[in-house]
């Protein structure tokens, strides 16, 4: 809660209690907090479990991609999980990904800071630029300040190959951004551990779909000869031999594809898709289509993107081999 204080000996117990809190702090992780305006002491307690970080595969059942992709994010930024830090308000989901959220707090002293969190981004525990790498509840865990100090990054790998995780985008200009992400991560892992958010498990969604299963490998084969999938977030994947020729199949939501700004509406498979060529001089083509209505007026949407900088623009050859590929993915997509 954010206090007014009417007096000064008000704000003398406030300063004492400041003081305590951040000794406290000292005490549990061996980092100084003593310029955070934390509302409360238990903030510094879950700033991470210490110990050796694993360097070999992650084999946590609680994370792996297939329960990652189900993971609502919006709790692991929720009231609840920012109320240590202050008067939080309601999360706001992303329209663009389905492992996005983000949130609001107004600090003790009425400062506001902002928390994203990223299910399925990309975590690199190398120490360039400063990274500190440590672990968190069994997990590899990397942190990277922004240099104007009131920014971090702290991602937690539950993924190693390719690695991928959970990142907590803090920006603070009240306090120390790290040791809030790093506190928000920690809760995280434990929700996880314990009682996961998801999302409703909803006959045909795409939230538990892997993308890299759903198109027929003979047929990316045929399209692109020699070709590997990989996946880039657990909502996403790419198949290309290397980096070009390339695939690029994606599950999201939003608002309803329309015919606009240059898109056309195809028929593949007797589904309506929505068709537009890349803007650039090379061949580009990209496909989205509605699969099952979402929340209000948003609904869940397949992307799938061909692209090659060897081949000139052609929208009805790049198209076309677009349109091979979405027609086997509406073929194996779970029915709603």
């Amino acid at each position: 809660m954010h206090f007014v204080l009417l007096n000064a000996r008000r704000r003398r117990i406030a300063s004492a209690l400041a003081l305590v809190a951040a000794l406290g702090a000292v005490s549990a992780c061996g980092q100084n907090l003593g310029k955070s305006n934390f509302a409360r002491t238990t903030v510094a307690a879950e700033a991470g479990s210490g110990g050796e970080v694993p360097s070999g595969d992650i084999n946590d059942p609680a994370v792996t991609p297939a329960v990652m992709r189900t993971i609502d994010p919006c709790p692991l930024v929720g009231k609840e999980a920012l109320s240590a830090f202050g008067t939080p308000e309601d999360p706001r989901p992303s329209l663009t990904s389905f492992g996005t959220c983000r949130a609001k707090v107004t600090d003790a002293g009425g400062k506001q800071l902002t928390v994203g969190v990223d299910i399925g981004a990309s975590t690199y525990l190398n120490d360039s630029g400063g990274a500190v790498i440590s672990v968190v509840d069994g997990l590899p865990q990397v942190e990277r300040k922004g240099k104007d100090g009131k920014t971090c990054d702290v991602g937690v790998m539950t993924l190693r190959k390719p690695e991928r995780g959970m990142n907590f985008s803090v920006t603070y200009d009240g306090g120390d951004p790290c040791a809030t992400g790093r506190a928000v991560a920690a809760k995280a892992v434990k929700t996880l551990h314990s009682s996961p958010p998801k999302y409703p498990a909803a006959a045909g969604t795409l939230t538990a779909v892997d993308p890299c299963t759903v198109a027929d490998p003979a047929v990316l084969s045929e399209v692109v000869p020699h070709g590997a999938t990989s996946l880039t977030t657990f909502h996403s994947c790419d198949w290309t031999p290397s980096s070009n020729p390339r695939i690029t199949i994606g599950f999201r939501y939003g608002l309803p594809p329309q015919e606009r700004d240059g898109t056309k509406k195809v028929d593949v498979g007797g589904v309506t898709v929505y068709q537009k060529a890349g803007v650039g001089s090379s061949a580009e083509c990209k496909m989205e289509w509605q699969h099952r209505p979402w929340v209000d007026d948003t609904v869940e949407i397949v992307s799938l993107v061909y692209s090659n900088y060897d081949e000139k623009k052609d929208e009805a050859a790049s198209c076309e081999k677009a349109g091979k590929i979405a027609k086997s993915v509406i073929s194996k997509l779970p029915k709603a």
